[in-house]
């Protein structure tokens, strides 16, 4: 059993904030990990009051870092003891669901009228859904009409040749088992929840500011990567890479001949004098997610003549030494990870702690302060 946990802030919000019902509960299921983020509002203002990570490798009778297929009820075994550990108070909880368990897509309706979109949308979801409707969980948000004027930037007043009259709308489906799974781990550990919410809509909240250029979000997970290209708010494209950060330790494993363990603490505990040994091993693994997401980047601009103008790199598989220096050498644009943090308040003194642990607690961030503003 493994805790990644924030113990001198726990120690300092005891002695500073009381803790209660106002407080509010981000957690984000991975494959990998668990993790929480506790919120609270004061003075108008996003406190952290503590937050803590735990593998659920051992949960799963397998290796830290490995991805992991679990019942509700080991779930919430593990939340109930990471909450236990981490000091959480609150009750009122936000989940994430992974974006591999949803879709996310963007379609075009021949109407601007929002009685006809509403009737539309649920049979133009059939195209897309790849089990019956009965069985999803749909939502659906028209999105405004495309401003292509950036500061700095002429607009493109070509002819679009993709152009349909009709709206935009966002399309987002869920199937029901997956809600009925989550909604049984957060009843196991005792916590109230209506808020469940695509980790990637979290990751917006989380790290987005006011960029005038579309942006794209590159989550790097335990088994799998998502890249979402977001406009002004609005999710353009979403996908999901079939590679993550087990398969880099995997990799280095076979290669340095060491157990899977072994080599996950290897990986995350690099001397300097090996990074450049650890970054040729996993070179392969990410070039393949760099180049599937340089493709995605591609076709976004291809279909929207808009270019990408930053990435924001999350999940704890950016956390590999010389991620930073290898992702930037690929892409064109600027990359930068994840700072979720920056959007709390928090002691000074933790300042680098909680920089560093940002990529990883991204989702689960995003999702208190959604709580937060539902609360408000």
């Amino acid at each position: 059993m493994e805790f990644s946990l924030a113990n001198s802030l726990q120690r300092f919000t005891k002695a500073l904030w009381k803790s209660g019902s106002e407080s509010v509960l981000g957690v984000d299921i991975g494959s990998a990990s668990l993790k929480v983020v506790q919120l609270r509002k004061e003075k108008g203002r996003a406190v952290l009051e503590t937050y803590g990570e735990l593998a659920l490798g051992p949960y799963a009778d397998t290796d830290i870092g490995r991805s992991t297929s679990m019942p509700p009820e080991e779930i919430s075994k593990a939340l109930m003891e990471l909450s236990k550990e981490s000091n959480v108070t609150a009750r009122n909880a936000g989940l994430s669901i992974p974006v591999r368990s949803s879709l996310l897509k963007v379609i075009t309706l021949p109407t601007t009228d929002r009685r006809q979109v509403a009737k539309m949308a649920p049979i133009e979801a059939r195209k897309y859904v790849p089990v019956p409707i009965g069985e999803v969980t749909l939502d659906w948000w028209i999105i405004p009409e495309r401003n292509y004027a950036v500061p700095g930037q002429a607009p493109d007043t070509s002819p679009d040749p993709n152009h349909r009259e009709g709206v935009e709308v966002l399309l987002v489906a869920i199937h029901n088992d997956v809600l009925s799974s989550y909604r049984k781990v957060i009843s196991l550990a005792g916590l109230n929840t209506e808020a469940f919410e695509i980790e990637t809509f979290s990751a917006i909240r989380a790290t987005f500011g006011h960029d005038m250029l579309p942006t794209l979000i590159l989550d790097f997970g335990a088994a799998t990567s998502r890249v979402a290209i977001v406009e002004h708010g609005i999710v353009r494209v979403s996908h999901v890479i079939g590679k993550g950060s087990q398969d880099i330790t995997l990799a280095i494993s076979r290669s340095m001949n060491m157990t899977f363990t072994d080599a996950e603490n290897h990986k995350r505990n690099t001397a300097s004098g090996e990074q450049g040994k650890i970054a040729e091993i996993a070179k392969p693994i990410l070039d393949y997610i760099f180049f599937e997401t340089i493709s995605t980047i591609r076709k976004f601009e291809r279909e929207y003549r808009q270019s990408v103008g930053k990435v924001i790199a999350i999940g704890g598989g950016t956390l590999l030494p010389g991620f930073q220096e290898m992702a930037q050498a690929q892409f064109e644009v600027e990359v930068v990870q994840g700072d979720p943090f920056h959007k709390v308040e928090a002691p000074a003194f933790l300042d680098p702690l909680l920089k560093e642990a940002g990529p990883s607690f991204t989702i689960a961030v995003g999702l208190a302060l959604r709580e937060l503003q539902d609360k408000n």
